[in-house]
């Protein structure tokens, strides 16, 4: 039997949007194909993604070659997200949201995995990983939709770093679908490859980088923490979310050690390391990351100390903050602060 493929419903506002746009009916259309309109109104509820794949096929056939996919991208808003579209909207480059969306992408869906890296010196890299049926062997995404994502992470792209962005390259694992399509090759307005070993939005590694204009760290911070306490209710079976939040109430009376962090989880020490190991982890990495993470949130704040900071990351002096802030950024915090805030200028931010 195969495993349940669902997404968040609210994908269903662009889908009904871009159904609007098109002249197809919105609500007779998804009740077609067994999804209830009412269901948009709970922001942690579930589609089947089967059922999503049906309607997409559909909805292309009524509008002729593949014109619905993009305008689902042109219809998308980060809110469609939850709490990970705003995390992503008040990142500090398009970097470390496409990272953020690779890191909780089963907010999205359960049906693939997303990867977010350089590729040599030039080029950065969203990689989409499509899982497949069991029985068949069949990808649980169609081609439809896998155009539909790789055009949203574009949208939304373009709404970070501004309109004038365009990949390098799009990339498909398949053939192409049907003849050529010119809305595709407008929106995307770069070369299309098809019959690739991978599904993927290749781009300029040094746009990508550079600080967004929507960047907001405390603000990020919140998101952020919202996020981590939606993902242990939708995710219970990743235990690295539930320990992070452990470890971010924790950080600023110190770092807490394993073995508390375990008995607060209701786990042995043996139990949770195993957990752990399974999931291709250790509580070092996530201590690691998540001191990381919310330092590079609070470094960007400029009212906060380097010494509070260091304190609110669990550091039991600045000397061993600077030491960690070395490993992690290869320079002291107050000479990143002085690059960030020098960058953050008016000259970058009339760029985007």
């Amino acid at each position: 039997m195969n495993a349940y493929y669902s997404t968040l419903s609210g994908w269903l506002i662009p889908i009904t949007r871009a159904m609007k746009t098109l002249d197809i009916e919105p609500i007779e259309t998804l009740e077609r194909f067994g999804i209830s309109p009412s269901i948009v109104n709970d922001p942690e509820g579930r589609v089947c993604v089967q059922s999503l794949g049906n309607l997409f096929a559909y909805c292309n056939n009524k509008v002729g070659g593949r014109a619905f996919n993009i305008e689902v991208a042109c219809s998308f808003h980060p809110s469609v997200l939850h709490a990970l579209g705003y995390a992503v909207q008040s990142a500090y480059s398009l970097q470390e949201a496409l990272e953020r969306v690779a890191q909780y992408k089963r907010v999205v869906s359960n049906c693939c995995n997303m990867y977010a890296f350089e590729e040599g010196e030039d080029d950065f890299v969203a990689d989409l990983e499509v899982y497949q049926y069991a029985d068949s062997g069949r990808g649980v995404l169609t081609p439809h939709m896998i155009e539909a994502f790789l055009a949203t992470l574009v949208q939304l792209s373009r709404d970070i770093v501004g309109r004038d962005f365009n990949p390098v390259k799009i990339q498909y694992n398949f053939e192409p679908i049907g003849a050529d399509c010119d809305v595709a090759s407008a929106f995307f307005d770069c070369p299309i490859e098809y019959g690739c070993d991978r599904n993927a939005v290749v781009m300029d590694a040094e746009v990508v980088r550079a600080q967004s204009i929507s960047s907001n760290p405390a603000i990020n911070e919140m998101h952020l923490e919202m996020l981590n306490k939606f993902m242990c209710r939708v995710d219970k079976t990743n235990l690295s979310f539930q320990i992070e939040n452990r470890i971010v109430e924790e950080l600023p009376l110190g770092a807490p050690s394993q073995a508390d962090v375990a008995k607060q989880l209701g786990l042995s020490l043996r139990n949770l390391q195993r957990k752990l190991n399974d999931q291709g982890t250790c509580y070092k990495d996530i201590l690691d990351n998540t001191r990381k993470r919310l330092t590079m949130n609070y470094i960007r704040q400029p009212h906060m100390s380097i010494s509070e900071i260091g304190y609110l990351v669990g550091f039991s002096n600045v000397a061993n903050f600077n030491r960690a802030f070395r490993r992690w950024e290869g320079c002291a915090p107050g000479e990143y602060r002085h690059r960030y805030l020098s960058s953050n200028t008016l000259a970058e931010a009339c760029r985007h």
